[in-house]
């Protein structure tokens, strides 16, 4: 989408100037002056700029800008480069679904690992279906139906565009990050079964024997699994499409209260191609209570409408039932999430609800029949 032009320490008129125009955006004119306000993201240096132009400048110039830098950690540097790679893709695609925020650039220098995006600033539109400190607190975390159902479609249109992909077999992104084959399956399953002896070891004293038990018969039968069901189907390559990896309500942006417009999936740092069904299981089951998933029937009816927007537009062979087993595997993928999270260092306030909350889902759901867990 546009080379790598170095940010200044603070982003200036001519910085901007340069990269609008190699991006074809700013064909004639200048930006003569800009006005930059930091926010307080955790996962990136993100800045809201406010931009003024020259006369000869089109008036349909953006006169608001986000730019997201990455962080200075490695993880953040990777991150950063499979976001830029994600929205320079897409530029590729005409026909790609208008799920996402316009972005005016899109850069990463190989070299030192840097990245940035200039994407438009919708805050004046638009606001996070469910702010994050919201959603991580658990308290009045449920946004509107009406917000809820856009949600849904917007994620449903994605997956539906990337259903078996021919970019699939090119590893554009990952298929199956940890489990496209043995040997990554075993990396993730070694991974994960130290974080769990860290975590459990560390907070031996409280922490529940019932659900010390359930995690233990999880790891000796999560192999099996692998080997019955998600193996077929990556090495297949078959039902499956690019997931967001990180779907939470905090990441779309959705119409302020009395406005229309589009809904958008931002933070695309981990996309993969992998089922559906994650997605949802991040959206629904990681930071809502029992009561909030079964109140008014709300999971089952944003199952039910993801699967009917997924026949909308045009995907064919995937059942109602599919998406139900696809569903209960991606609690147990989810499961294990809470678990790095804690061994990672992350607080107990963060990593403890958001276990109890995956842990009910998976016994509603009885994943241990997936799992083949006998009583």
């Amino acid at each position: 989408m546009s080379k790598f032009i170095p940010v200044p320490e603070q982003p200036t008129a001519e910085w901007l100037t340069a990269v609008l125009q190699a991006g074809g955006h700013l064909p004639q004119g200048e930006v003569t002056a800009v006005e930059v306000v930091q926010s307080a993201a955790f996962n990136s240096h993100t800045s809201f700029l406010q931009l003024h132009y020259s006369s000869t400048a089109p008036l349909s110039c953006p006169a608001r800008m986000v730019l997201k830098q990455n962080r200075a950690e490695e993880w953040a540097k990777v991150a950063g480069a499979e976001e830029v790679k994600f929205y320079q893709l897409i530029a590729t695609l005409p026909d790609h679904p208008a799920i996402t925020v316009p972005c005016y650039a899109a850069a990463y220098d190989e070299m030192s690992g840097a990245s940035y995006l200039l994407l438009q600033d919708m805050s004046a539109t638009h606001v996070e279906a469910v702010p994050r400190d919201v959603q991580i607190a658990m308290r009045e975390g449920v946004p509107s139906k009406l917000v809820i159902g856009a949600v849904v479609d917007t994620l449903a249109q994605l997956h539906a565009y990337w259903w078996e992909h021919p970019l699939l077999s090119r590893a554009t992104f990952p298929v199956g990050f940890w489990s496209r084959n043995a040997e990554r399956f075993a990396l993730y399953l070694a991974r994960r079964q130290n974080s769990w002896a860290r975590l459990s070891a560390q907070h031996q004293d409280w922490f529940p024997a019932e659900l010390r038990t359930l995690y233990e018969n999880l790891f000796a039968h999560l192999h099996g699994h692998w080997e019955r069901y998600l193996w077929p189907r990556f090495q297949a390559q078959a039902k499956l499409t690019l997931i967001h990896g990180d779907a939470y309500f905090a990441n779309f942006l959705t119409p302020k209260e009395g406005a229309t417009g589009r809904t958008y999936l931002i933070d695309w740092q981990s996309p993969g191609f992998g089922l559906g069904a994650y997605d949802l299981v991040n959206l629904c089951a990681t930071f809502w209570s029992s009561a909030q998933r079964n109140q008014l029937d709300r999971e089952m009816s944003i199952l039910q409408r993801y699967h009917h927007g997924l026949l909308r537009h045009g995907v064919t062979g995937y059942g109602w039932e599919d998406l139900l087993t696809d569903y209960r595997s991606g609690l147990i993928f989810w499961l294990l999430m809470p678990v790095q999270d804690g061994a990672d260092g992350a607080a107990k306030s963060y990593w403890w609800p958001k276990l109890q909350c995956l842990v009910t889902a998976y016994q509603e759901w009885e994943c241990e029949r997936l799992l083949e867990i006998k009583a």
